[in-house]
């Protein structure tokens, strides 16, 4: 009878280790086993799943490197331990490291549409927005079809600071998928306000409303430029068509708007805000409770604890109500 291979009967008791939920020890196991047969990927990917599970995530990029160095000295990119890599170093927030790996994928594989847009997004994530324009600008060429091509085209239009070339993108990307136009207009104007453009992004909620004027979030779009644009009172009348299409939701959208003039410091038009939407859900004690920080904020101290008192009293009871 043939005797098992002693390496084996280690890689099943190390597996077995993994199935029960104790990495930790299969480490020790997987490590000997490396050492053994390096050049055994299945080994080293056992390893960088063992140390990854064990919260060893820096050791574990090690070996994912070791394996994405493997895939792209090959002929057939398999890309596995790319796609570990992009995933550790993206909860990592390890932009350096994110870049690294995707300029190196991609110029392996220079035609792969998605190694591409992984890079352009790892370039946005850098602050490399000449590059992001460059990748995207060749995803366009690759695939000019494609309005997903054109709207990422224009995200790095917008981050280099060329706000016109990136509506020029976007509208790019609504002539070729009608349908999908509003959505990628919104898309571009919540791009425009976070980048600082505020008249540009009120004008293409704007065109969104034109379009489809029974769009509430559009509506909340427009106000929320408007509020940029310091026009809070044009701002809550375009939130208000926004609660009349959404009556179900209306405390919610009041909420919102209370939210976003709360950031710019406008507190009375906040608590104007969250009045409207207590008034739309008066048992829901967070409106209350908003209410109150924006009277505190104001040194309206009676309305304050007015309010607070009435966000206490809505809070369930822990014996129940």
């Amino acid at each position: 009878m043939k005797e098992e291979d002693p390496l084996s009967l280690e890689r099943n008791r190390a597996d077995g280790l993994m199935s029960a939920g104790r990495p930790a020890e299969a480490v020790q196991i997987y490590r000997k086993l490396v050492a053994g047969r390096p050049d055994e990927d299945s080994l080293l990917l056992a390893l960088a799943w063992a140390l990854h599970d064990s919260g060893e995530t820096a050791e574990a990029a090690v070996c994912f490197e070791q394996l994405f160095r493997r895939e792209l000295s090959r002929k057939l990119f398999t890309g596995f331990a790319y796609d570990e890599l992009v995933r550790i170093y993206r909860e990592g927030k390890n932009g350096e490291a994110l870049l690294s790996v995707c300029e190196r994928a991609a110029a392996a594989q220079p035609e792969d549409i998605g190694l591409l847009r992984t890079l352009g997004e790892a370039c946005l994530t850098a602050g490399k927005a000449d590059e992001a324009v460059r990748v995207f600008q060749k995803l366009t060429e690759l695939e000019p079809d494609a309005p997903e091509n054109w709207c990422s085209f224009g995200d790095g239009w917008l981050a280099a600071g060329e706000p016109a070339q990136a509506e020029t993108a976007y509208n790019k990307a609504g002539e070729i998928d009608r349908a999908a136009e509003t959505l990628f207009f919104s898309r571009l104007a919540d791009g425009l306000l976070r980048a600082g453009y505020p008249e540009r992004a009120t004008a293409v909620w704007e065109r969104c409303l034109a379009a489809r004027s029974d769009e509430p979030f559009s509506w909340m779009g427009l106000g929320d430029g408007l509020i940029r644009l310091g026009k809070p009172d044009a701002a809550a009348e375009a939130y208000s068509r926004a609660a009349d299409l959404r009556p179900l939701a209306a405390g919610g959208v009041w909420n919102r708007l209370g939210h976003c003039l709360t950031k710019d410091g406008l507190h009375a038009h906040a608590a104007a805000a969250f009045a409207k939407a207590i008034a739309a859900e008066p048992e829901n004690p967070l409106y209350s409770l908003r209410l109150a920080e924006s009277y505190a904020a104001q040194g309206r101290d009676d309305l304050a604890a007015a309010a607070l008192s009435r966000a206490e009293a809505l809070k369930p009871s822990p014996h129940g109500r």
